[in-house]
């Protein structure tokens, strides 16, 4: 026979406990809801930096036939597409700032203009046995390049360590098409911001050198310093590279260096895409706001090819 609940049976039952018993019983339900909420360490947070390694064999062996740059990574701001909120990622030297990142619930998202919504850069949610697809769409470190190839890997193994200060989950993959990959929590990938950016004929590898948190610098991959460039422009010479004023509310100057042999200047706007470009046959170039709508750009200056400087400017 079926018995029935009576609420008062209960109202009375539970007024029987002490105000102790009541206090445990309270404080037990907020640890039990505190331990199926626990956070996840943000990636994207405004003072994070990370320097990232990538290694060029034009010549397909060792250095002198090799060389490294280390690019840099930063957030910059924000911006506003399809209603979404995403962060904007820097990588210099002289890399494409269109790169737009966004997190929710230890899921990494990055804006893909070309389909124009937004793919999965990263998933911290996986365990062992799920497989995930690395994007093939142009990498936040190298701009154009391809970094994953559509490559799908499998979750060999998740556990937590200490790392940059912080108990992190690290999920380790089968092995990628280009060697080992593991993900960091509120890090990214060992070989970088994003799973390995290889790309290009010339390129051998990319590894993770430094990540900061707000000035504070932890080294990965035995790096011992956070800039390992072997092959660069003096910087003094990209520094000469000014547009000013900045931000530009009628007609500004972009000045450019002789030295450098500028002979081309690209226009890009949030995303990444290029809106105008121009033959340089001098020293300098006028950049009007009558010619753009209010808001984010980049210029792009190039010597044959080669991406010299890449920098942000504002319409106004």
């Amino acid at each position: 026979m079926a018995k029935n609940f009576d609420p008062e049976i209960i109202v009375l039952w539970y007024s029987k406990f002490s105000a102790m018993k009541k206090l445990l019983f309270l404080i037990s339900l907020c640890f039990l809801n505190l331990s199926f909420a626990q956070p996840f360490l943000p990636m994207l947070d405004n003072d994070h930096r990370w320097s990232v390694d990538v290694v060029y064999c034009p010549f397909g062996g060792p250095p002198p036939f090799s060389f490294t740059t280390t690019y840099q990574l930063s957030i910059i701001g924000e911006g506003i597409v399809n209603g979404k909120t995403y962060k904007i990622i820097e990588s210099t030297p002289g890399i494409i700032t269109g790169c737009l990142v966004r997190e929710e619930n230890g899921i990494v998202y990055k804006y893909n203009p070309t389909i124009n919504d937004e793919e999965v850069l990263y998933d911290f949610n996986l365990e062992v046995g799920d497989t995930f697809t690395m994007l093939d769409s142009p990498s936040c470190t190298l701009g154009d390049s391809t970094p994953g190839l559509g490559a799908q890997l499998t979750v060999t193994n998740t556990f937590s360590n200490m790392i940059a200060g912080e108990l992190r989950k690290v999920i380790e993959f089968s092995t990628a098409p280009y060697g080992e990959e593991y993900w960091i929590e509120g890090i990214g990938s060992i070989t970088g911001f994003e799973p390995y950016v290889e790309v290009l004929d010339s390129t051998c590898w990319s590894k993770l050198a430094c990540f900061t948190i707000d000035g504070t610098i932890y080294y990965f991959n035995n790096a011992t310093a956070c800039d390992n460039t072997t092959l660069n422009l003096p910087e003094y010479l990209r520094d000469d590279i000014v547009l000013a004023p900045n931000p530009v509310t009628d007609v500004s100057i972009l000045q450019l260096p002789s030295e450098l042999n500028i002979d081309t200047i690209r226009i890009l706007d949030i995303t990444g895409k290029v809106i105008s470009e121009a033959t340089i046959t001098k020293n300098y170039m006028t950049i009007s706001a009558m010619d753009y709508a209010a808001g984010v750009y980049f210029y792009q200056a190039l010597s044959e090819d080669n991406v010299i400087k890449t920098e942000r400017f504002v319409i106004r």
